[in-house]
């Protein structure tokens, strides 16, 4: 179980074209590899109990060659409305120079939530030229598009979604949505753009939901060319009870590469969203283990 206790880290300033660029380093150990932990929307560094166990698993064994590591981006916390998936390659793979000049051998890069959106995108480095990683790991990943429609009926959904178009062909698109069309479970402030890409089909942010196609799918995940590891929530509460997560997962497994999907690949018992059971909890720090281990032989 997560301890509540504090937890020493190591602040790093970051050499970016973004301002005040800032990652935190749990081990205070020497370690010569790095796990980068990513979150979701509204998230940032120290917000999930399940990286202390984590990082406690890799402390605890021969993987301490692991340290983790988060980062303080553009988009952490409150700032996810003004950003893009775009800006979090560019913020995650200035980290990920930073930490080759630092002789880290093997960086992972693990996201939860829409960290996971984050992993695919910086998996397109032909269009990002992003800072070459070793391997991925999905914590459960979702739709945003989807989880839009848990909190919002069909009729306001598409209303925001037209809106959104509406603002982004005036040329608004770095303008705030009304208040009046946003979920008041975002509690800060979205761009027309950031919006659209959420909860749009077919939107930069739309990697996970179970309507797209299989040409569509394996564009975004064929480009994958290092071992991932899927890890999605068996009791993830925002997936809708309309999708089957079994050929969910089947599909994004068949669209990657041969040989990149990792065996540990698996549905985490008893997991919701936020990774809180501590059951579940010590599944993935196991799964994480296993996996990082194998990169490192």
């Amino acid at each position: 179980m997560a301890s509540a206790d504090p937890f020493p880290v190591v602040v790093h300033r970051i050499p970016s074209k973004t301002p005040k660029l800032v990652a935190y380093e749990r081990s205070i150990w020497q370690t010569k590899n790095a796990l980068v932990f990513i979150g979701g929307l509204t998230e940032g560094p120290h917000c999930r109990p399940a990286v202390n166990v984590i990082a406690q698993k890799l402390k605890d064994t021969e993987a301490e060659r692991f340290g983790v590591w988060e980062l303080r981006m553009r988009s952490s916390y409150t700032g996810f409305g003004y950003s893009s998936l775009s800006n979090d390659v560019e913020d995650i793979s200035a980290l990920v120079a930073y930490l080759r000049t630092l002789g880290k051998d093997k960086i992972v890069l693990c996201g939860s939530s829409t960290g996971c959106q984050d992993c695919l995108e910086y998996a397109d480095r032909e269009k990002h030229k992003s800072t070459p990683v070793d391997g991925y790991i999905l914590l459960n990943p979702v739709s945003d598009r989807e989880t839009a429609s848990l909190l919002m009926s069909p009729e306001d959904l598409e209303e925001t979604i037209r809106y959104a178009q509406q603002m982004i062909g005036e040329g608004k698109e770095k303008d705030t949505m009304p208040v009046s069309l946003i979920p008041p479970i975002f509690q800060t402030p979205i761009t027309a753009y950031r919006w659209h890409s959420l909860v749009a089909k077919g939107g930069d942010d739309d990697y996970f939901s179970a309507d797209l196609d299989d040409a569509f799918i394996s564009v975004k995940f064929g480009r994958i060319d290092k071992p991932i590891l899927f890890l999605p929530g068996e009791n993830d509460e925002l997936v809708p009870p309309t999708v089957d997560r079994k050929d969910m997962l089947r599909r994004w497994v068949q669209a990657c590469p041969a040989g990149v999907v990792s065996k540990l690949t698996s549905f985490v018992p008893d997991c919701d969203h936020s990774i809180s059971d501590p059951e579940a909890q010590i599944y993935v720090s196991e799964s994480i283990l296993q996996f990082v281990e194998a990169l490192v032989g």
